[in-house]
Order: structure tokens, then sequence, then C-alpha cells
């Protein structure tokens, strides 16, 4: 030990290196400084990986989508159904109806997947400019729009026909929703004024186009102030003002059928009253209008609990444009009671679906979106049942995806793209 201590040589200093490395330059001797190492233990350590930046999968609800486009492919089959027979009459072409139903869904997609990749929030940015379009086109079809069966809702340009009324459902739910999230500190101010004040003027706001669509399409303006009547309702604290008006429209309907006979006792006689008449007494007047609600009560009541089997209905012979708002009695007819629940869980199912994704969005204007086409939806599906079985006046509702339509099912779909615009936005963990 005493050995080595002795052979090691002394460390330099600093100042002895420096020295050194002054002499070998003066001499012109390259010197190499060595490079620093690092200590064994540094060398060696691993570096930490970095963290991935979790990032969640955007939502989708394919399940919803699945059950969407299988009310459309039972639509097409059940509009073959009934009308095949008129359409190769009248047409030549017992398939007529059904690819003009084929060219309005493939379309009605081209809407879906513009709206559903668009943001939502630009839609309702603009939701003034699709809400004044909506009121232009509205008093356009009632100068020069085309009448059919009685009803001026119809503009043509060429090859193309659509009604405006259905393109305001879907403006007035974006405008809606614009107007409740501008002014939702007022429409939840503790001050009652505060709060009824910025009601009156959404009510406003919202009779224009009721009114314009009223005078050529009751149903869609029921249709349209249910909407508005629903949306506003979430969208304030105040519900006194919805409770007097629920209870108004419950009266209207308790004492529309007296009113009407008493109107045409008076010797009252017009289009629209003839159609409330029909309603009230729809054997009495058959030859009027009621032929079809009376043919129509016949193919329910004739399907039973298990239907007569697919085309093997005979009532679809005798109501008049069976492919439209009465095809809801063609379904009891051919597949029964057990048919029609099944028709009726998937639209349950499509609705709850819907409920979830709103409940499931933190931002208000996707939430209002969400609500106000479940709404519609709902309303249109109650009303059609409604308006077959005989509970309300025949009015030209359409059941969603199934009914023969194109306005009604390109604007669907826009609605169903605005949902699932709204869904992109929910992160999954």
């Amino acid at each position: 030990m005493a050995d080595d201590i002795k052979t090691k040589k002394p460390q330099k200093t600093e100042q002895e290196k420096k020295e050194l490395i002054n002499k070998a330059k003066k001499k012109g001797i390259k010197v190499e400084r060595p490079k620093p190492t690092k200590p064994k233990e540094e060398k060696n350590k691993p570096k930490p990986k970095e963290e991935k930046k979790k990032t969640g999968r955007i939502y989708c609800d394919y399940t919803m989508l699945f059950m969407i486009i299988f009310l459309l492919v039972f639509g097409v089959i059940m509009i073959y159904s009934a009308s095949s027979y008129t359409a190769g009459i009248k047409f030549k072409d017992s398939a007529y109806f059904v690819k003009n139903q084929i060219k309005y869904t493939l379309f009605g997609f081209v809407i879906f997947v513009v709206m559903m990749f668009i943001p939502y929030k630009k839609w309702v940015k603009r939701a003034y400019i699709w809400y004044g379009g909506s009121i232009f086109l509205s008093a356009v079809v009632l100068a020069i729009g085309k009448s059919v069966n009685g009803s001026r809702r119809w503009i043509v340009v060429g090859p193309v026909r659509f009604q405006p009324s259905e393109f305001v459902k879907v403006t007035l739910i974006l405008f809606i929703t614009y107007y409740l999230v501008k002014y939702k500190d007022e429409l939840y101010s503790s001050d009652r004024k505060v709060t009824e004040h910025r009601l009156w003027w959404l009510f406003l706001w919202v009779i224009i186009p009721v009114v314009l669509v009223l005078v050529a399409n009751l149903s869609t303006s029921i249709i349209i102030f249910l909407i508005a009547l629903g949306m506003s309702f979430i969208g304030t604290s105040n519900k006194r003002l919805f409770t007097a008006g629920t209870l108004a429209f419950a009266a209207i309907l308790a004492s529309a059928k007296p009113l009407v006979k008493l109107l045409y006792s008076w010797g009252f006689r017009n289009y629209r009253l003839m159609r409330l008449l029909v309603w009230a007494e729809p054997e009495k007047f058959s030859r009027d209008g009621g032929y079809q609600v009376v043919q129509g009560l016949y193919a329910v009541g004739s399907g039973g609990v298990f239907g007569k089997g697919l085309g093997q209905g005979m009532q679809k012979f005798f109501i008049p444009e069976a492919q439209n708002d009465m095809i809801f009695s063609i379904i009891v007819e051919e597949f029964g009671l057990i048919g029609v629940l099944m028709i009726l869980a998937v639209f349950a199912f499509i609705i709850r679906r819907m409920l979830i994704i709103a409940f499931s969005v933190k931002d208000l204007e996707g939430r209002y979106i969400v609500i106000g086409v479940v709404i519609h939806l709902s309303l249109q599906v109650i009303l059609n049942i409604a308006v077959v079985t005989g509970v309300m006046p025949n009015t030209g509702v359409s059941l969603p995806f199934i009914s023969y339509g194109g306005s009604s099912i390109v604007v669907l779909l826009a609605e169903i793209g605005l949902v699932y615009s709204v869904a992109r936005t929910i992160k999954m963990e």
C-alpha cells in the first residue's frame, strides 16, 4: 500500500496545466482539450420517455346511424308496396315513386355529410341569415308557389321542387338556439319583467314564419310553433307564460270539434273548415275528404296483431296518395301491431340516443340544437300517428324517414347531420 502511494504521480493543478498549454502553443504544438465525460451513471441512465399527449376519440353514434338507415330502407320498401299499382297506372312505371325517393335520400345523405363535418357553431353564428332566407322563401311561395291538392306549398325551379315550410323547421331551430344563447342572462334573470320582455320578442320572431306557413300549411305551422315552444321552455327559468300557453292550446283542441260543427251550421264553407269537419265526422263527410281518413281506419283495423304480410294489404288500392302521409296505415295493415311496435321502438331508440348526446355536450348551443331536433322528430311521429288514427285532423304530416317526400327527407337528414356535428365535439376517454 505504501509502495503504491510512492509510485503514484501527483495530480497537476489547473495553473500548471495552463502553463503547459501555453508553452506548447509557443512551440507550435496542437493541444486537444479532453472532452468532458459524463459520469457513468448518467451515461448509462436511460432517457425518460416523453409522455404522449392523451387525445380522446371523437364520439360517433354508429348504432343510431344504422337505425336511421334501417328506417330509410324500410321506407323505400313500404313506398313501393303502397304505390306500385298507382305508379304503374299513372306513370307506366311501378317503381316511379321509389326511384324518386332514392334520389332524394342520396341527396339528403350528401347534405348530412356536409352538415356533420362543418362545425355547428358556424351554422348558429349565421342563424339570422338562414332565418331571413326562410322568411323570404315562405313569402315567395304565397306569390308564385305551385298549388297541389288545394294547398300552395311548393316552389318549382326547373326539375327541382321543394317546400320552403320544411326549410323553416331547421332554420328556426338554429335561430332559436342563437337567440337563447345570446340572451341567456336575461332569460334566466331573477327579474320576471326582464325575462318576459325577452320571451315576447322571441314570440314575435317565431310568429312571423308561423303565420306565413299557416296560410298554406296548417300542420307545418303547428310543428314550427311547438318546436319554438319546447326549445324556449327549456331555455328560460320563467315558466308562467308557457303554462298559460299550454292551457290555452289544450282548450282550443277540446273545443275544436263543437266549434267547427257550429260554424258549419251557420253556413261557413271553405277548404280548411271542411278538413276539420272531416276530422269531426269522417263518415258523414266522406265525399268531402273523409274518404281517405275512413279507408285509413279500415286499414288500421284490418291489420290485427301480425298483419297480412308485406305487399298483401288491400286498402292501399283505395287510400289516395297512400305512400305519403297515410303510409302508417299501410304499415299497420301489412305488419300488424307487432310490426308497428317495432318501428316505434326504433324511433324511441333514436330519440333516446339523441338525448344522450344532448346531455353529454357541455356547450349550450350544441345542447339546444339536439333538443330542437328531438322535439321536431317526436312531434312528427306523434302527429302522423294521431292523424291516421283520427285523433287529429288530416293536416299532411309525414312519417319521418318513411313517408314519400323529397323536402322532408333532405331536411331531416340535414338535422341529423347537425346532431352528429354536435356529437363530434364529445371526447371519449
